[in-house]
């Protein structure tokens, strides 16, 4: 009978760690920045994620760290805003699609580099000399700029005005 006992009030405990575990590991509280309904470019800052934005209260980029997200506030390790009072989030580092463009302008750079060498090789190789190169230059020189180009059109902060909108999520909050 103790045995019985004894068990049963393990596995209560057991139990009861567990849905406590469970519940603290599927609540999620979030920033999140949409453009519009398009859920596809939503970017997320959690906490303990550090951002950088510009507030009504100061004219300059803050970068701090998120300790805290409540249903209307969000809590900074030097400060405390509201979503309203944030004007521009800084996202070069956080946006995925700057990470495709970084390697879309890479591979250009490369093409044109790459394609300039081996023109230069060819040249060499076959008449002892670089005249080949004159017809070639302008190809790897577009390339070579295209790139750069590409590279320039990161996206660089996130305005919260129009259709963009600044929310605090939290799900299964306490």
């Amino acid at each position: 009978m103790k045995s019985t006992f004894f068990k049963s009030k393990v596995s209560l405990i057991s139990l009861i760690l567990l849905f406590s575990l469970a519940h603290h590991s599927y609540s999620q509280k979030f920033l999140l920045l949409q453009k519009g309904s398009n859920t596809k470019t939503a970017l997320r800052f959690q906490i303990g994620e550090e951002i950088t934005y510009k507030s009504t209260k100061f004219d300059y980029y803050v970068t701090d760290v998120i300790v805290d997200i409540k249903t209307d506030i969000i809590v900074l390790s030097e400060n405390v805003l509201q979503p309203k009072d944030i004007t521009v989030v800084d996202i070069r580092n956080k946006d995925q699609r700057n990470q495709t463009i970084k390697n879309l302008s890479f591979l250009s750079m490369g093409a044109g580099v790459i394609f300039l060498l081996v023109n230069t090789v060819n040249s060499l190789y076959q008449q002892g000399d670089l005249s080949r190169l004159e017809e070639s230059w302008a190809l790897s020189a577009g390339l070579i700029a295209g790139g750069f180009v590409i590279s320039k059109l990161k996206y660089k902060e996130f305005k919260h005005k129009g259709d963009n909108k600044i929310q605090i999520v939290i799900l299964y909050g306490d």
